[in-house]
């Protein structure tokens, strides 16, 4: 087992997933500098690429994250690996995870944990 090299923090954040099969919405847990863990009801195995846009609350645009790759898959969870950020972004996410500190969760990323939980039962 390989040990994380990056610090994680705990959120719940709506991001908009876009695959080659279309767009898709999930709710992003676990962020960490380099990538996060996941949950939706798309179809990704490990070795698709995707982009995401993450809703940060009170933030004024979206963190983009070009390309990342599905690293892992279990049920209707993902471990994403980002690896090329929109300008700006990488340092955006840096500033979240060390500071510690995430945002207030979102009250939409619960309502759509609800439903993908639903949806997956």
């Amino acid at each position: 087992m390989q040990l994380r090299c990056s610090p994680r923090i705990c959120v719940r954040y709506p991001t908009s997933i876009q695959t080659d099969d279309g767009t898709s919405e999930g709710i992003l847990f676990d962020l960490s500098a380099s990538g996060c863990r996941m949950q939706s009801n798309v179809t990704l195995t490990p070795g698709n690429y995707l982009a995401l846009h993450i809703e940060i609350p009170d933030a004024e645009s979206p963190l983009a994250v070009g390309v990342s790759i599905v690293r892992w898959h279990k049920d209707n969870q993902f471990g994403i690996e980002f690896l090329r950020y929109t300008e700006g972004d990488r340092e955006r996410i840096s500033g979240l995870v060390e500071g510690g500190k995430a945002p207030a969760i979102s009250n939409h990323a619960e309502q759509e944990e609800l439903i993908l939980s639903t949806v997956a039962a």
